[in-house]
């Protein structure tokens, strides 16, 4: 039996046992050997070799003494150690100083007296290989020469680095961190197969990664251009066996340990090989089995046809995108597409199918004018059906989706863009108007009406509600309930957003009007919906303007006239909805008026039909911002008892826990994030209570900086009052805390930011009110009064 045999079956015995733990891998081996005592020492020394390659530097042929005595130098370089054995020699830390620089680097040193010619040549051609590769994952190639005593050398770039597999490790790297990593390797060797060279010999140990995280390609000491091979495939090399060879077992491709020479595809089994391990412990989804799989076929052709090839299909998986090792299918190919896109991929799908439609609507126009004129009419009214399910169905079940933010805006331009070509139809009746109005009315709210969580679109839906009234104005007869709705959700901009609350008032006046000039006979579920959608807009404002005397009795109304509702509406969550409101707008009124038992009961009766409507709509966002309002007016009233001081507490919790999911719902709601802000803030302020002032600091240092975040993205009165107070809080338990530079500094900021809001008239309740104990803590700080000198500002 020829030695090539042996080494065949040698290495397909290795490379099976390499799938098992390495602990049953010698057993397993001498197991299947059996009789044959050859094989099984061949296989065990390709184990052996394997095991060494993590430390040996592998540059070919016979090892050189590790015991030779160090030179003191190599061309200009002072030896300093060294620092790794290989086949044609040693490699050595050179170190080099001069006036201008100095410099390590590492010098490969060969004697000729220990190699052959043929192995000295090809150290020869590895100098001028590492020449020609310049790249930032390549080690770079600095100088070569040779020895007084004709001993040739190459001094390269010195990689203080670790391998590959040690870095990964040793940094904790996730799979996604990994393939990364792998990915620079790959570019590396594609570029040395640009430039006709194949490294032949790609292993952990032959890319190291340094400090700066770049993974370096080292060792180029066998790489060689593909024709330096024997022209029908096999090796010129005068060596016919495995231990004649240079390269690495484990990693080396099949053909390569039959003695076949290196081609590109070597590379690239072996760039398989160290992607298998390189992820073996992380468990590797299909996708990347499939890709490893692929890379390490034993036959040459099923592998990938290149570098670049693979490199496409890490991409591929890297973005979710079908992999093409897999050969999953049509199935697969739509579960992937699927699972990248999820929530958009249904109104794209519907999209995608109407602009199919309309093209086969545009060819068959050429048809009888018949048939032309029924299939634009099936065409417009999918459109209309489509922007209705977008805007009523799609967004409200998206709107309950946490991080749906994204796809919620793109559904609500397309929308929008589908009710503007309805709008300006041809021939458009009244019923169709009205229908683009509604859509239009419903957009608003998603997009930025102030008394639910919403996108962030302020003035798109300013701009969309003043759309909706003057189309339904323009009607031959308008609707009056879908005025009211525009005309309420318009006072909450304008009452929140711009701090006009006259001008609100006025919207909800034409509200009433409108709505009282229906017949009894004609109100239906529709008006009386829109009355209690508008009482609630009245009851909002009495917040914003302070009107107690209106509270108390728009609350006893909006309760009331859920008697006058049709039967079948009275039991439903509407009206659960509506009785907790009237508890929560009651409590508020208590809580003005410092009854804080009174607020508390009328709040925790809130809370539980608040949780009644819930049950019936679970995960509904608006039900979530009434609840954490509920729970922050609730925080209030407790704290001004301190036998509620538990309940304090845990409407604080609550008001918070939940703010932190409407958050991830809706990221892009600046309101939302100024309501969050102020929670955290009465949170900073009872730790500052509780004596833990550095903590209060800390946390009010964010609130400010969220405060500051929402005011530079969509500045408005009410956010800068906003601001000042933030300040002002800052200062506060900044004061209390014995920080007078903290105090002095932050009430500083609070008055320049009031003086600014005095110029334009824009100081709202408390905080105009502070400029006096302002101007006088700062006075105290010029002065050099101490922290206790300053007076808290309530």
């Amino acid at each position: 039996m020829t030695d090539r045999s042996l080494d065949q079956r040698a290495l397909a015995l290795f490379e099976a046992a390499l799938d098992l733990p390495a602990a049953a891998r010698e057993a397993w081996v001498m197991q299947q050997a059996g009789a044959d005592k050859a094989l099984a020492d061949r296989v065990l020394s390709l184990f052996a070799a394997d095991r060494a390659a993590s430390v040996a530097v592998h540059t070919g042929g016979a090892q050189a003494s590790v015991d030779a005595p160090l030179p003191e130098r190599i061309g200009a370089y002072r030896i300093v150690r060294r620092i790794g054995q290989g086949g044609m020699g040693a490699v050595y830390l050179g170190e080099r100083a001069s006036d201008d620089f100095r410099h390590q680097a590492a010098i490969k040193l060969v004697k000729p007296g220990v190699l052959s010619d043929a192995l000295i040549q090809r150290f020869l051609a590895e100098r001028q290989t590492l020449a020609d590769l310049v790249h930032p994952n390549i080690a770079r190639f600095h100088d070569g020469g040779a020895t007084e005593r004709g001993e040739p050398y190459i001094v390269m770039e010195y990689v203080d680095g670790r391998p590959i597999t040690d870095w990964a490790a040793d940094n904790s790297l996730g799979i996604p961190a990994r393939l990364a990593l792998f990915r620079q390797v790959c570019d590396a060797v594609r570029f040395a197969h640009q430039n006709l060279i194949v490294h032949r010999d790609i292993t952990p140990s032959n890319v190291l990664v340094a400090a700066d995280g770049a993974p370096r390609l080292i060792d180029f000491g066998i790489a060689k251009p593909p024709e330096a091979e024997g022209g029908d495939g096999a090796a010129s090399s005068p060596y016919p066996s495995l231990a004649g060879l240079s390269l690495t077992p484990g990693f080396a491709a099949p053909e390569r340990m039959a003695g076949v020479g290196a081609t590109t595809l070597s590379d690239v089994f072996s760039l398989g090989r160290l992607l298998d391990v390189l992820v073996e412990d992380h468990a590797p989804d299909a996708d990347l089995k499939a890709i490893i799989a692929t890379a390490t076929a034993l036959d040459p052709a099923d592998r990938y046809a290149s570098v670049d090839a693979l490199m496409d299909d890490l991409d591929r998986h890297a973005t979710g995108r079908t992999v093409t090792a897999r050969n999953g299918g049509r199935g697969y190919a739509i579960g992937k597409f699927v699972r990248r896109y999820r929530w958009p991929v249904t109104a794209a799908a519907v999209a995608l199918a109407l602009i199919l439609a309309a093209l086969i609507v545009a060819l068959v126009s050429y048809c009888r004018a018949e048939r032309a004129r029924v299939a634009e009419e099936q065409r417009f009214e999918e459109v209309r059906a489509l922007a209705g399910y977008m805007i009523f169905d799609l967004n409200s079940q998206l709107e309950r989706i946490a991080g749906s933010t994204k796809a919620r805006a793109d559904l609500a331009e397309q929308a929008g863009r589908y009710l503007s070509a309805l709008a300006a139809s041809p021939g458009a009746d009244d019923a169709l108007k009205l229908e683009a109005a509604r859509g239009f009315i419903a957009l608003a709210r998603a997009q930025g009406v102030p008394d639910r969580p919403h996108l962030g679109q302020i003035e798109s839906a300013r701009a969309n509600l003043e759309r909706a009234i003057g189309m339904i104005r323009d009607l031959r007869e308008p609707s009056a309930p879908d005025l009211a709705e525009a005309q309420a959700s318009l006072a909450m901009i304008l009452g929140h957003i711009d701090s006009k609350t006259d001008a609100a008032a006025a919207r909800l006046v034409e509200a009433h009007a409108v709505l009282a000039a229906v017949p009894s006979a004609a109100r239906d579920r529709r008006w009386h919906m829109a009355r209690r959608n508008v009482r609630k807009a009245e009851l909002d404002m009495t917040t914003l303007t302070a009107s107690l005397d209106d509270m108390p009795r728009l609350s006893d109304l909006l309760e009331a006239e859920i008697a006058e509702w049709p039967a079948a509406m009275r039991d439903s969550s509407d009206a659960s909805l509506d009785r907790a409101y009237a508890r929560y707008y009651r409590g508020i009124h208590h809580y003005f008026l410092d009854q804080p038992d009174d607020a508390v009961a009328d709040l925790l009766e809130a809370e539980r039909l608040f949780r009644e409507a819930e049950r019936a709509n679970p995960g509904d966002p608006n039900i979530l911002y009434a609840l954490a309002w509920n729970a922050n007016v609730g925080y209030s009233s407790a704290t001004q008892s301190p036998a509620l001081a538990g309940q304090a507490r845990r409407f604080l919790d609550q008001a918070s826990s939940i703010l932190d999911r409407l958050l991830q719902i809706e990221s892009n709601d600046d309101g939302l994030r100024a309501f969050a802000a102020n929670v955290q803030q009465a949170r900073s302020q009872a730790l500052s209570a509780d004596g833990r002032h550095s903590e209060a600091i800390a946390l009010q240092r964010g609130v400010i900086a969220m405060h500051q975040d929402v005011l530079r993205r969509n500045p408005t009165p009410a956010r800068s009052n906003r601001l000042v107070l933030a300040h002002v809080t800052m200062a506060n338990i900044a004061r209390a805390a014995g920080d007078r530079d903290t105090a002095c500094a932050e009430y500083r900021s609070a008055r320049e930011k009031l003086t600014v809001l005095d110029q334009r008239n824009e100081a709202l309740g408390s905080v105009g009110r502070y400029g006096a104990g302002l101007d006088a803590n700062l006075a105290a700080c010029s002065w050099g009064g101490a922290a206790n000198d300053l007076v808290i500002l309530e």
